[in-house]
């Protein structure tokens, strides 16, 4: 999808659904309920916008995240992005337990599309952001959460997303890689990219973000500046 004038991210009358099964017994099933996830969402973030999405569990914030990115289809409605988009749920973009993050980051390299002339320059980027010594080395599963939140969050930000869709990324890890993701995700901003943070860090939320977004039942019931959103989603809607 080419760059195209207008906001980065258009979400217009969009609708969600699941279908869960009741089983009766063992042997029969009874019938198909329909949850709704997402209900008539109107959304528009302009390019440069840091926006968090608030909302207890099962609000729908990684409901929408998906939609947005393309791996869920609605219900009814549509989702326009211009831009590339990419999207980190927790921190990891899909590493293989099994070998070292060194190896992890040059394979995904060639599935990401970076080019042969880049790959070199890509992969330091990446390591200088992980700065994890001799650990870079080492077998991926034996890392701290903190070395591998590293080591996803640095690997998906070095692919230059446009708009960049994080799924409680921020929250995971130590101390040490938050404050390296936060000031990752600030350059990025600074650079005039779009960013969706879904978080239940009211904090980072108030800290990073002009924006917030409270989601409750598959609904927007606020959308304002992130302190107001904040203050809105511990008084009204926080359990």
């Amino acid at each position: 999808m080419g760059i195209m004038e207008g906001p980065s991210i258009s979400v217009s009358n969009l609708s969600v659904s699941y279908h869960s099964l009741e089983r009766k017994s063992l042997l029969s099933i009874g019938k198909k309920t329909e949850i709704k996830a997402l209900e008539n969402i109107n959304l528009e973030i302009k390019k440069g916008e840091l926006v968090a999405i608030l909302g207890k569990n099962g609000s729908g914030k990684s409901t929408l995240l998906n939609t947005i990115s393309g791996r869920l289809k609605p219900k009814k409605g549509e989702v326009i992005t211009r831009g590339r988009v990419f999207t980190l749920r927790g921190a990891n973009p899909g590493l293989i337990p099994q070998i070292s993050a060194r190896r992890n980051v040059h394979l995904l390299s060639y599935a990401y599309g970076i080019s042969d002339e880049k790959r070199k320059s890509f992969e330091e980027e990446v390591e200088s952001f992980c700065d994890l010594g001799d650990a870079y080395d080492r077998r991926f599963s034996t890392l701290s959460s903190g070395m591998a939140g590293r080591v996803g969050f640095g690997f998906t930000t070095s692919l230059d997303p446009e708009i960049l869709l994080m799924d409680e990324t921020l929250g995971v890890g130590d101390e040490e890689f938050r404050k390296k993701a936060t000031k990752k995700a600030e350059e990025f901003m600074k650079r005039g990219e779009t960013m969706l943070l879904s978080t239940h860090s009211l904090n980072l939320a108030k800290n990073m973000c002009s924006r917030g977004v409270v989601l409750h039942d598959g609904k927007i019931v606020f959308d304002g500046t992130s302190s107001e959103a904040v203050s809105q989603y511990l008084e009204n809607y926080r359990v």
